[in-house]
Order: structure tokens, then sequence, then C-alpha cells
């Protein structure tokens, strides 16, 4: 060991020097341990299908679900419709009876099929008993009166949709040859919509 003038080295033991690394791992004894583990598998993405949804507060007291399950109950329920709905935007009255009280709201027809239809009204209303409807039809030419038709029928749904509520109606009860008088007067326009369409 050399000293320099000023300096003291202070020496540990003998002084070594690291082997070489072999050149490839053919040079590698076969059964020599590996010097490092190996590394862990990558992430990988979690099943969604055993995922838990969880939810903090019932759908009642959050306004945004329960707004998402409404409309989901809307979509489901026109993609379960069997019958040809048609697009008309013909007067409609609303007439509940309520502790003797007459209550009429009046709306316009958004869609119409054989069983029921949806209507917009600008008042959220929903009843649980039977409501009567009377819907009137324009007249198909010029100096002709408009024809009513009254049919009993029951609320199924009620939602907020843009500036107004829609309201969706199941027909129980025409009155006698009302119902062919509608669907003569539907099968012979040109505003069907497929079932199942949007």
């Amino acid at each position: 060991m050399h000293k320099l003038p000023g300096k003291r080295k202070v020496s540990y033991g003998a002084e070594t020097t690291a082997p070489e690394a072999p050149a490839s791992l053919k040079d590698v004894a076969p059964d020599a341990g590996l010097l490092t583990p190996p590394l862990p598998p990558p992430l990988t993405a979690p099943d969604l299908a055993e995922a838990i949804l969880v939810q903090d507060t019932p759908p009642s007291e959050n306004p945004a679900i329960s707004d998402t399950l409404a409309k989901f109950n809307v979509v489901r329920t026109q993609l379960l419709r069997s019958h040809t709905r048609y697009l008309v935007k013909w007067q409609v009255t609303l007439t509940h009876e309520q502790a003797g009280e007459k209550l009429s709201y009046y709306g316009k027809v958004n869609d119409i099929s054989e069983n029921g239809l949806s209507m917009f009204c600008d008042y959220n209303v929903f009843f649980s008993g039977k409501v009567k409807l009377v819907m009137t039809l324009p007249p198909l030419n010029v100096g002709m009166q408009a024809q009513k038709i009254e049919v009993e029928s029951k609320m199924v749904y009620t939602i907020l949709s843009q500036f107004s509520f829609r309201i969706g109606l199941e027909f129980l009860n025409f009155h006698a040859g009302e119902k062919k008088i509608l669907m003569d007067r539907l099968e012979s326009s040109n505003a069907a919509l497929r079932p199942g369409n949007a």
C-alpha cells in the first residue's frame, strides 16, 4: 500500500476484485441459482363480472340515480311494446276525479299505439286510479269537424322530458266502435314507427 504525504489511507482487509460477469447464460452453471428473483407478472385489469357495485344512499335520496332509473324503465317499456307506434301530435285531455272534484290536464300526444300512448303535459301528475282520456283527431279535409275519442286509461309513468313532463298511459276501455275509428285513422296515416324503435 502506498501512502501519500499528508493523507492516510485505511485498509480493512485484502484488496479483492469482483469476478467478471459471464458473457451469456451458457456460461452459468446449470445448478447455479438466479442472482435476482423473477419479475412479478404484469398487472391485469380486474374482472368486471366479479365487481360489486356499492351504493352509498338509497335511490330516493339521490336525484341523479332516481332519474337514471326512471329513464331506464321508460326505455325498457318502449322496447317491450309489441304494437306499431304512430307519431302524432293530437291534442289530448286527461281527467281524473278526486274527492268529488274533476281535475283536467291538457297536453299533446307524443306517440300512440293500439294499447296506449305517451303525452306531453306541463304538470307533474300521477294518479294510481283510472283516468279518462279525450283525444281530438284533427279533420282530414277542410270544412270537416275534429273528431273526439274517449277512452278509459291507466297511468303507467310520469317523467321529466326536456321542458315538460311525459306521461305514459295504457288503454283500458273504449266507447263502442271508437277503437276501430282510432286504428283506421292511424293505419291510413304515414306516421307509423315500427316496434322497438326510438
